[in-house]
């Protein structure tokens, strides 16, 4: 089998698994993160920093392993693009090998009027003096900007060429295929912009003020998204492995009654188009997104391929028969299990769940920190992934 027939047939393992195709045999994914460059004896500082390190992590996790997809090729913790200007989210401990982001608003309450009547400028002129210090304090030169935007387009050089070497040297379809996002503004609002205290309080007073800082975010970053995604062609592109990425946190602070106004028209406008364009959309809702099932059970197969965190795939096909599933495998099974409990899991999972189509295999979590998988038990997973 060639190169490219190879990728074409780990592509086609996974649409047919989301549309309930008996697939030829089950495909299997990393969700492989920070944990691969520890894996592989650096830093994370090291790799992180230096993006022919974090070529060769990627280069030997697929080497060592033999994946079907890697989902994340090191674009997860971009941090040279905003160091570049003095100030990161991100803050590494290599003696740990842990990263952990640090929850700061760049809007406060008060202020949530001033961001709905100019979302641009209030980001320019507001939002980049709380990210970055030396904005704050006027020392920021057009040197430090243009030395920001050069490290944004070696990041981008970078993306292109991982994606390309994993495409052509190591026959890996990508995960999903551009076609247009909408980053929906409770996220957006939830990750960046007020962040989970601040979000948390927003919804429960002025909440006419939200609304309105709302609505202006969604007019700047989601409806561009999904009008290009309604422009796209019908049909899904076979060359990857799913057509969208729909990830969310913001919806782990919601009641039912916030979900239905803040969330849900906005994923259920994503998930429409996507249903009528008749593509594939990755679902992934962090923490346990049960209480919102009900939503979802009307849609047809092929359209969810939902991945689950903490709930329980067994429940979820029986609760959302017409939805897809990627994950089964346990982050703490990896890194606290044997190879041979870790290799049931797998059999179970692929007989139970598998034997005809709606699973393909991959982690509950993103495999992040040094102790999360033991390198041997990882391995065992693949082996007898492939030799199904």
């Amino acid at each position: 089998m060639t190169n490219q027939e190879l990728r074409q047939y780990r592509a086609k393992l996974f649409r047919d698994a989301s549309n309930f195709v008996k697939p030829d045999r089950v495909p299997h994914m990393s969700f492989f993160v920070t944990w691969k460059i520890l894996d592989a004896g650096y830093k994370l500082s090291e790799a992180m920093n230096d993006y022919d390190i974090m070529e060769k992590v990627v280069r030997r996790h697929q080497e060592e392993y033999g994946f079907d997809c890697i989902l994340e090729m090191g674009a997860r913790n971009a941090i040279r693009i905003p160091m570049a200007l003095g100030a990161c989210s991100y803050y590494i401990n290599d003696e740990a090998g842990t990263v952990n982001f640090k929850d700061k608003a760049i809007c406060e309450h008060d202020e949530l009027t001033e961001l709905a009547q100019d979302v641009k400028k209030f980001f320019w002129e507001k939002g980049m003096s709380r990210k970055y210090p030396m904005w704050a304090d006027g020392t920021v030169t057009l040197t430090d900007v243009q030395k920001a935007l050069d490290e944004r387009t070696l990041f981008m050089e970078y993306m292109g060429r991982i994606s390309k070497i994993m495409s052509e040297e190591y026959a890996l379809p990508p995960y999903a295929a551009p076609k247009g996002y909408g980053y929906i503004a409770l996220d957006f609002m939830f990750n960046t912009i007020r962040g989970i205290r601040g979000l948390s309080i927003d919804m429960r007073k002025d909440t006419g003020a939200l609304e309105a800082a709302l609505d202006a975010v969604n007019a700047r970053y989601f409806r561009p998204g999904i009008e290009m995604l309604k422009k796209a062609p019908v049909g899904p592109d076979l060359n990857a492995c799913f057509d969208y990425d729909l990830t969310l946190l913001c919806h782990t602070i919601l009641n039912q009654k916030q979900f239905d106004k803040y969330l849900w028209p906005y994923m259920k406008e994503t998930l429409d188009v996507l249903a009528e364009k008749k593509m594939t959309v990755r679902l992934f809702m962090e923490g346990s997104s049960k209480r919102f099932w009900d939503y979802l059970k009307d849609y047809p197969k092929g359209l969810i391929v939902m991945h689950p965190e903490q709930d329980d795939v067994f429940e979820i096909r029986k609760e959302l028969p017409n939805v897809a599933i990627l994950g089964g495998m346990p982050v703490s099974l990896l890194g606290t299990g044997t190879k041979e409990q870790c290799v049931e899991r797998a059999k179970a999972l692929c007989e139970e769940l598998g034997k005809d189509g709606g699973f393909m295999l991959t982690q509950d979590k993103m495999v992040s920190f040094r102790n999360d998988a033991k390198p041997e038990n990882v391995k065992a997973v693949c082996e007898y992934m492939r030799s199904l």
